[in-house]
């Protein structure tokens, strides 16, 4: 589908869409504590659905109601896989993960030698279907600190039903940390007991075993300071000419992309002056702020850091971003883990493509706001991941978006 903004945004309210991140987590929590999951319909994006599909056919395989090797459909949803892959071992459940885009090719290298070391099997890097096979057995999991976290979430969501106690030691530093406090918060709020231990060799969790998930509703859920970040972004490049109010948003909230707001904070009071940020725990942020990062001061520098795993995304997002801002009249350079964007104050506008990832079609309709000419979106329907009526609050932020082809 192609799009033109013909009107940027303007501001004004809109209420927060929920949490992409928690609602995955507490669907999973949810279904494992037995709770009837099929009418929850919280901000239902392409993501969500997959967890929800998967969910319904994994309690197909637990009830007997199909023999062989059940059928778990992702899409392209990297939470979804990484999550499930290890509580379905939990459960002794044979499945295939059918994929769709670049789901298969996204690393799994890690998750296999621990499956393989603990009883399972695991097809090889690239295949699709991915096959898992075999019982989950307890005991150690090391995994290194800079993986990512949803590999540790899987694990944490997975380890508490096998029948002996285990543990997850990370080594050196835990990348993404704020979206494996996420999980901790949402199994404890479903009667997990996870113990953590830091020591000089990096951080321990420690799970027993034999432990029940019990919740005896669905929690109300918090709004996504993820997709929240575009419209604050938005307010940051347009001055007093735009003022955002998102409602539903948690001030206290254990998702990492809060950090937009000190981060806006951080680059107004920079001026022109050269600034790094480190998206280690943050990558998502990343396509929004190269957009913050161009409307900086003329010759300013932004150095995104720390961004290497973002090459394994919906799209090589270090590549698409990069293209994203230079085919709109930016100054970006791609480097091995991150990105120099110089600030030109403004931009031009043109067409660009989306990759299929939504973050890229959303930042290029915000970027639109400092444009001097239109900017088109090729592959908009991306947005429907995560945020499938971005274009519907868009509109009613004082946006134009006008059809071009289906």
């Amino acid at each position: 589908m192609k799009l033109r903004i013909a009107e940027p945004a303007r501001g004004g309210a809109i209420r927060a869409i929920p949490s992409k991140s928690a609602v995955h987590r507490l669907l999973i929590a949810a279904a494992l504590a037995g709770l009837d999951i099929s009418n929850e319909a919280w901000g239902i994006s392409q993501d969500i659905d997959a967890t929800k599909d998967c969910l319904a056919a994994i309690a197909a395989a637990m009830a007997g109601d199909k023999a062989g090797v059940a059928e778990l459909m992702p899409r392209e949803s990297g939470s979804t896989l990484r999550f499930l892959v290890p509580v379905v071992a939990a459960l002794g459940i044979d499945a295939d993960f059918v994929c769709k885009g670049r789901l298969a090719d996204r690393p799994m290298g890690v998750m296999r030698e621990l499956l393989e070391s603990h009883g399972c099997s695991m097809s090889a890097e690239g295949s699709n279907p991915i096959e898992v096979r075999g019982k989950l057995e307890a005991g150690e999991y090391r995994l290194p600190g800079n993986v990512s976290s949803q590999y540790v979430t899987g694990l944490i969501l997975a380890l508490p039903m096998l029948e002996g106690d285990s543990a997850i030691q990370l080594e050196g530093v835990l990348q993404s940390r704020p979206y494996v406090d996420l999980t901790l918060e949402v199994v404890g709020e479903a009667g997990i007991d996870v113990v953590e231990i830091q020591s000089a060799e990096g951080t321990r969790f420690e799970i027993k075993g034999g432990q029940k998930y019990a919740m005896k509703k669905m929690p109300e859920i918090e709004g996504d300071w993820s997709n929240a970040a575009f419209w604050f972004v938005l307010d940051a490049i347009t001055g007093d000419e735009c003022r955002t109010e998102v409602d539903g948003l948690k001030a206290g909230s254990a998702q990492g992309d809060k950090a937009i707001m000190p981060i806006i904070r951080r680059v107004t009071e920079a001026g022109d002056k050269d600034i790094a940020i480190d998206v280690g725990n943050i990558p998502d942020l990343v396509p929004i702020l190269s957009v913050l990062a161009a409307a900086r001061p003329a010759g300013s520098i932004t150095r995104i850091v720390n961004g290497e795993r973002l090459r394994y995304k919906e799209s090589d997002r270090l590549a698409s971003v990069a293209d994203l801002i230079n085919s709109l009249g930016g100054s970006i350079e791609e480097l091995p883990d991150g990105l120099k964007i110089v600030g030109t104050a403004g931009l031009k506008g043109g067409e660009i493509d989306s990759y299929n990832d939504h973050r890229i079609a959303m930042t290029a309709a915000i970027a639109a706001a400092i444009c001097t000419e239109a900017v088109v979106i090729n592959g908009a329907e991306a947005v429907s991941k995560s945020y499938p009526k971005f274009y519907e609050d868009y509109e009613k932020l004082g946006g134009k978006v006008e059809l071009m082809e289906k």
